[in-house]
């Protein structure tokens, strides 16, 4: 249990924060945020391949989403933005700037900059589809070029009204390790085969949170 703050990176996990990843919570944000930070600081691709992956954060996703023109948003992403082949987005329904609290569903949206498609994985029936073309056509627009349709993806189907963000960090976590154990010369990046998900392997549900409130506890007893 996390009885007080965890710095983590830039990531922020509060003790309310680590709550949301018990069965049956709904995970905001800072969940999301922190689980890809570690992703990204523990799992680094390696130097010679010629893959360039790029893990966008939920805060960010959604500023780029609901920002009426989201160049002006450009100094301030991540630079591996520019330059990555892959890049994992969460999306969020999500639509007020100026409500703290919002949103009912999570979704993932992936873009592949060598065939210039962006893939989409949703567990409740494509319910964030609309949100997911309006970051596609932001992105494309920051990223200066023309998007291409969007492929839906065969993704797991969730139960519940709750268990969303916790599918879309089980298929990022799946995908990111499938992408970063590729040999260094493989050509195959940007085969859209890499990027479908094996459900038979994916991490359940609640085994996916416990796995990410013991890497919070963890962390937080070794500082």
């Amino acid at each position: 249990m996390l009885t007080s703050t965890l710095y983590y990176k830039d990531a922020m996990l509060t003790p309310a924060d680590y709550d949301y990843l018990y069965d049956d919570r709904w995970l905001n944000d800072q969940c999301i945020d922190f689980y890809l930070e570690y992703l990204e600081y523990n799992f680094p691709i390696k130097d010679d391949s010629k893959v360039r992956l790029c893990l966008l954060r939920a805060s960010m996703s959604f500023l780029i989403s609901n920002i009426e023109d989201a160049k002006y948003l450009s100094k301030a992403l991540p630079k591996q933005m520019f330059s990555a082949n892959i890049i994992f987005i969460p999306v969020n329904d999500k639509q007020l700037l100026e409500s703290f609290v919002g949103g009912s569903h999570w979704s993932l949206l992936v873009y592949v900059k060598n065939s210039n498609k962006f893939l989409y994985y949703d567990s409740a029936n494509n319910y964030n589809l609309y949100v997911a073309n309006k970051f596609a056509d932001k992105i494309s627009g920051i990223l200066e070029f023309e998007r291409d349709d969007m492929k839906i993806m065969n993704t797991p189907q969730q139960m519940n009204g709750i268990d969303c963000g916790v599918y879309v960090l089980s298929i990022i976590d799946q995908l990111y390790q499938r992408i970063i154990e590729l040999p260094s010369n493989s050509d195959q990046a940007d085969c859209e085969k890499i990027l479908e998900v094996d459900k038979q392997n994916l991490l359940p549900i609640s085994d996916m949170r416990k796995e990410i409130r013991d890497l919070a506890e963890k962390l937080k007893n070794s500082k």
